[in-house]
């Protein structure tokens, strides 16, 4: 009967965190096999070391463009396999509230970063920018929560008719980052280097915490039983 309680518990305290990857999840870039693209759908430049913390990470180039959301410099998109399908799912019934991820950039003035989180035919949420200074890595946090406007974590939720917030997180293909341009207009139309690493789904901290007090408590039953 214990052993039936304990399996009851492990699974309400889930709560359907499954529908994505077992949370929390980190892409860390630690080998060159997470099948992320750059923005041009080719293989990014994979490096053991450099990235956030000394460990891997990938860079590829990226050109600055003023007009509209900026160009895609990095694609975990569903249809390239990126970190085993890790990402792709229904976030809203997985638990997952946030996402992070690290960027860097050698431009010389702090440049503008976006994540476009992506459902297919137009229907995607667009963050509002995030600032990042230069030859830096900077944690980027994405709370997913439905917020629009400049005060809001989104811009957009894609095309009208889209369906709006709900639509889009039931349902996520490909996690995306954009370039955007500096408040230096300077910076227009020039090339520079980009780096991404540790791009991290992560449950609500209460869900984790009755996760981890599940195991405890299933790992205690089976010593007692021992």
């Amino acid at each position: 009967m214990k052993r039936v309680v304990c399996v009851l518990f492990l699974i309400s305290s889930l709560n359907g965190s499954w529908a994505v990857s077992v949370l929390p999840f980190t892409e860390s870039f630690g080998t060159n096999t997470s099948n992320w693209l750059n923005g041009s759908s080719q293989a990014p430049n994979w490096s053991a070391t450099g990235g956030e913390g000394g460990g891997g990470a990938i860079f590829t180039s990226g050109t600055i463009d003023t007009s509209g959301f900026g160009p895609i410099i990095f694609r975990g998109n569903n249809s390239a396999g990126a970190s085993g399908g890790a990402f792709v799912g229904n976030w809203l019934a997985a638990g997952v509230t946030q996402l992070q991820a690290y960027v860097w950039h050698d431009a010389p003035v702090a440049l503008n970063f976006y994540a476009r989180l992506d459902k297919g035919a137009g229907s995607a949420a667009s963050s509002n920018p995030l600032l990042v200074a230069p030859t830096t890595w900077t944690l980027l946090t994405i709370p997913i929560v439905d917020s629009l406007g400049a005060a809001g974590v989104f811009q957009s939720y894609g095309a009208a008719g889209a369906g709006g917030f709900n639509a889009i997180f039931s349902d996520i293909k490909n996690v995306q980052i954009a370039l955007g341009a500096a408040q230096d207009a300077s910076t227009q139309g020039q090339t520079y280097n980009v780096g991404l690493d540790g791009v991290s789904m992560l449950p609500e901290p209460t869900a984790n915490a009755l996760l981890w007090l599940g195991a405890i408590l299933c790992t205690g039953l089976r010593r007692k039983r021992g």
